[in-house]
């Protein structure tokens, strides 16, 4: 089962269209506004955003940074991980959000889109899970480690881009370990330590070096400050570890989450192919459509693969490695990036978050599951209910920055008359842009 890459296609591949309030690029630019062409949060009646090295962001992007979070915090039922307030500083570290940006366009050659759901990740502490078998290495003459250290590089930079904690790396055999790694050079340094060498631990290893440390642990002393994503690089299935390892790894920390005050969207799983091998590619899949875990993580399979799919599609797609990585990175995070065969022929989610069997996702700004208010946002009613989206360059409709919005989620004001009810219920209509499942494009 392949994902669609309906975000990331040229228009008019598979029924695209341009985003709304982009001009279309130039061949190969995805979508990516003209040189010289107004950043998002310009126009509408007003002047354009400023341009040139070191602006910050204006009110009206910062209120776009916002929407997008919001979106993730419902879809993935992270209220618990960020009450306004740390929303809020969230938000205000994206001030200088605009250039990295455009950085991130240029380097990776993608539209603005694409761009900015980077930004998501500033929402979680990312852990690269990474096989070093000895098949890494010596396996399609070297092929696969190459790829495995451009992964890496790449998954790195992007990260560090909207949140300096930069991201952590685990290795399967290997003791080596990696913090705050925020670049290419640094994921560079530290593979360049390990010898790749050995089996597939995956699951046992997966429980011991990343979720019993970094997530079961913190979560039962009230430490876990932000939802873990989880991204495994592997080459292929496990092996040196009991059958079923994986599976029982993923479901005893999801369920031991669910049991606090944090919930099931504590983890996110990823788990991306490098190289070819059959087997590896069927044990993924299988993962992928698994009945009860299946909702509760992502898998794509190896670049060579993917790209072999979009080249033989109607029209022909050039899938780049960079935006086989962008998928990689936020399948697991943004439903729209995860939309596959078994799940576009499934019902609808409803809107508000239920994906993956979690249930109906509060609303913002309220607790969950039975756990009594936070203090300072528990009963702040119009924080909870974002304004529906209307897409990229749709004019913004908060005021401003600083200015108190009209009954929006930013006023901390109760929602009008006969529009009550958690976000996603009676009164407000489900998101048409992030944090709803995409239409079928295929």
């Amino acid at each position: 089962v392949y994902p669609c890459f309906h975000r990331f296609v040229h228009y008019g591949s598979y029924g695209a269209y341009p985003p709304q309030g982009h001009q279309q690029g130039p061949p190969g630019q995805y979508g990516a506004p003209p040189p010289g062409g107004a950043p998002y949060g310009g126009g509408y009646g007003g002047a354009p955003a400023p341009s040139g090295p070191g602006r910050h962001a204006t009110p009206q992007e910062l209120s776009a940074y916002r929407n997008l979070l919001i979106a993730t915090i419902q879809e993935r039922q992270l209220q618990s991980f960020y009450p306004p307030d740390k929303l809020e500083n969230v938000v205000r570290g994206l001030e200088n959000a605009p250039d990295r940006i455009q950085q991130l366009m240029r380097e990776w050659n993608v539209g603005q889109e694409v761009a900015m759901d980077v930004i998501k990740l500033s929402l979680f502490d990312t852990v690269l899970y990474v096989d070093d078998s000895g098949s890494i290495q010596f396996e399609e003459d070297g092929s696969r480690l190459t790829q495995l250290r451009q992964i890496l590089g790449l998954i790195s930079t992007a990260a560090s881009k909207f949140d300096q904690d930069g991201v952590s790396i685990r290795f399967m055999n290997s003791d080596e370990r990696g913090d705050h790694i925020r670049s290419r050079e640094d994921a560079e340094a530290l593979v360049s330590r390990v010898r790749f060498s050995g089996l597939t631990p995956m699951g046992t290893s997966l429980k011991n070096k990343v979720l019993d440390p970094l997530v079961a642990g913190p979560a039962r002393s009230g430490r876990l400050e932000k939802p873990v994503l989880v991204i495994t690089i592997t080459d292929g299935q496990p092996a040196g570890e009991p059958h079923g390892a994986v599976k029982d790894a993923i479901r005893s920390v999801t369920d031991e989450l669910a049991r606090t005050r944090y919930g099931r969207g504590g983890v996110s799983f990823q788990f991306a192919q490098v190289g070819t091998d059959l087997h590896a590619r069927q044990f993924l899949a299988k993962l992928d459509e698994d009945p009860i875990l299946g909702g509760l993580i992502d898998c794509t399979s190896s670049f060579e693969v993917e790209q072999d799919e979009m080249a033989r599609a109607n029209p022909p797609v050039n899938l780049t490695r960079e935006l086989w990585v962008a998928k990689v990175m936020l399948g697991a995070i943004d439903a729209s990036y995860d939309t596959k065969d078994e799940k576009s022929q499934a019902p609808p989610p409803p809107a508000g978050g239920q994906y993956g069997g979690y249930g109906q996702a509060p609303a913002y700004g309220q607790p969950q599951g039975g756990y009594p208010p936070q203090q300072g946002y528990g009963g702040q009613q119009g924080y909870a209910h974002p304004p529906p989206q209307q897409g990229y360059g749709q004019p913004p409709q908060q005021q401003g920055y600083a200015q108190p919005p009209q009954q929006q989620y930013g006023g901390y004001s109760s929602p009008p008359p006969g529009q009550g009810g958690p976000y996603g219920q009676p009164g407000y209509p489900p998101q048409q842009g992030y944090g709803a499942p995409p239409p079928r494009r295929y």
